[in-house]
């Protein structure tokens, strides 16, 4: 597949909004001072948010929420797994024990959607049980079934696998079922479950972006679970249009790679600020660096020039090898 044919400036039906879109996430797991932080930067996140309904029905039920123009709405099941305290995850960062969390259920879900307001452009994704499982198309029947209901917001189909053995979802199915994808707005995938490396996830977005091409589907394709730069642009380049994630409140952005803070802070000489005003001065600077990226990557929809993403320029050889890897081909 050609990088001119991947890389296309897609929209979201029903609210007509214009992809590439990188979209900051906010999450009570692993945040014990979540509210604080929205109430904080929320004047920094006017273009576009995800929130949590799990987060709105139990932690803002006195909060604007309606600070961005384009606001994402994750069905909650993330905030109600239980913390796995590996050296591989970014759940190390987290410190929620598994006795905190809350009921949650697909009607406590359809109450929170039955009370947001048409303040801000809303998309809502499918509800996420991760202790159902059930084959692709039964996915799609019962998603778009959900979704009836909400006729006025978009709609995120998150693909899910189909038995609980399975870790990723089954790509030959969900491409089997292509023409059931334009019920919806937009097709979500986690990137964990994408593949079971960032080569195998490059490969497979090739793949979906392929054939939905060949069917004339132009959908816009969410990778849930991604907002490491390196990783989004290599994504991007393969047919991925919406980002997501909580990497910009746990790390540094910066010369394109991906740090930890304390790292940053020596680099950068900041290290006479406290580590309350370092998370604030981080968080409102990685926004900032977010934002040229999204702008890098409009430009690179019409341009096509690599150029586009010259603040990135010491990890885009490494990308560029990545993607040609996978069977990108990138036209001079």
């Amino acid at each position: 597949m050609r990088v001119s044919e991947a890389c296309k400036v897609r929209q979201i039906s029903i609210i007509d909004v214009s992809t590439p879109l990188i979209v900051p996430s906010f999450s009570s797991r692993g945040f014990t001072e979540f509210k604080h932080i929205y109430t904080s930067v929320k004047d920094y996140i006017s273009d576009v948010s995800l929130l949590s309904a799990y987060d709105i029905y139990y932690e803002m039920q006195e909060t604007n929420l309606y600070a961005s123009d384009i606001i994402f709405i994750d069905s909650g099941g993330y905030e109600t797994q239980r913390i796995n305290l590996t050296a591989a995850s970014d759940d190390i960062y987290a410190t929620r024990d598994s006795s905190s969390i809350r009921p949650w259920s697909i009607e406590l879900y359809r109450s929170v959607l039955d009370n947001l307001q048409s303040l801000s452009q809303l998309v809502l994704i499918s509800y996420d049980d991760c202790n159902k499982h059930q084959l692709i198309l039964d996915q799609i029947e019962t998603t778009k079934s959900f979704f009836q209901k909400y006729p006025d917001f978009a709609s995120d189909f998150l693909c899910k696998p189909e038995t609980p053995e399975s870790k990723l979802i089954n790509i030959d199915n969900l491409l089997k079922y292509n023409h059931h994808l334009t019920s919806f707005s937009v097709l979500g995938i986690t990137e964990k479950e994408l593949g079971n490396s960032i080569l195998e996830r490059c490969i497979n977005l090739i793949k979906i972006r392929s054939i939905l091409q060949q069917e004339n589907i132009e959908i816009p394709i969410h990778i849930l679970g991604c907002l490491n730069p390196v990783l989004m642009i290599s994504y991007f380049l393969c047919g991925a249009d919406i980002f997501d994630g909580l990497a910009w409140l746990r790390y540094v952005f910066f010369d394109g790679l991906t740090l930890y803070q304390p790292t940053a802070t020596v680099m950068q000489e900041k290290w006479h600020y406290s580590e309350q005003d370092l998370n604030l001065i981080y968080s409102t600077t990685n926004l900032q660096y977010l934002r040229h990226l999204s702008h890098a990557m409009k430009k690179y929809c019409n341009t096509k020039l690599i150029q586009e993403f010259s603040e990135w320029k010491s990890i885009i050889p490494q990308v560029i090898k990545l993607v040609k890897k996978a069977g990108l081909v990138i036209e001079d």
